[in-house]
Formats: structure tokens, C-alpha cells, sequence
């Protein structure tokens, strides 16, 4: 159960914080600022509000994949840039990987986040 609960934590991280974050911070009225934020509000000002909502929902695409990517390395499944390996994960002990990616994309999938 530790590799669930690691999946969940790490989930709980990006989406209900991170993207929250995101969501937020590109949602303010424009301004002049000149920071990232700024520049993609700015951008995304010229869009209808369904086209708004889609870009910033395509965030949930773009942090899964990333999140993916990671833990299919840690899991020893998806070798990037041939970069081959063991890894050992663990929590408390016990050994984690080998699920990572899997759990991960499930509860991804299971939140929509692909639709």
C-alpha cells in the first residue's frame, strides 16, 4: 500500500495544488506585468472562455505525462534518453516501484484527466 500511498501524495501535489496554483494564477484579470504568469494571461486574454478552459485543462495533460515519465523511470519501465538502471524507491522501508506509473496513470484516468 505504500506505493499507493506515494502515487496519491505525489497526485495530490501536483493537481490539487500545483494545477490549483496554475488555474489561479492565469485566471486574474490582465495586468502589465512582465513575469510567466503575466505573459500567458495575457495570452490566453485573446481566447473565448471555452477556449480558456481548454488550454488551462491541457496543464493536467501536460503535468500527468511529465509525472509519467518520471515514475515509469523510477519503476524501471521507460528508459529516457537510454538512461538504464536500478532504482531503488522506498517509503518506510519498503520497496515501492514497479507500480508507480501504472497507479499513477489509473488515477489520472479515473479524474478525467485524459478527456
Amino acid at each position: 500500500m505504500s506505493d499507493k500511498k506515494f502515487v496519491d501524495a505525489i497526485f495530490s501535489e501536483l493537481f490539487d495544488k500545483n494545477f490549483s496554483q496554475y488555474k489561479d494564477a492565469l485566471t486574474k484579470p490582465v495586468n502589465g506585468d512582465k513575469d510567466s504568469y503575466a505573459r500567458a494571461r495575457n495570452a490566453l486574454a485573446l481566447l473565448s472562455d471555452d477556449q480558456k478552459h481548454d488550454v488551462i485543462n491541457f496543464l493536467k495533460v501536460a503535468i500527468a505525462d511529465s509525472a509519467s515519465v518520471l515514475l515509469g523511470t523510477l519503476d524501471g519501465v521507460h528508459f529516457p534518453d537510454n538512461l538504464e538502471g536500478d532504482f531503488v524507491v522506498s517509503l518506510d522501508g519498503e520497496d515501492i516501484q514497479g507500480d508507480l506509473q501504472d497507479l499513477f496513470i489509473e488515477k489520472a484516468q479515473d479524474d478525467g484527466i485524459y478527456n
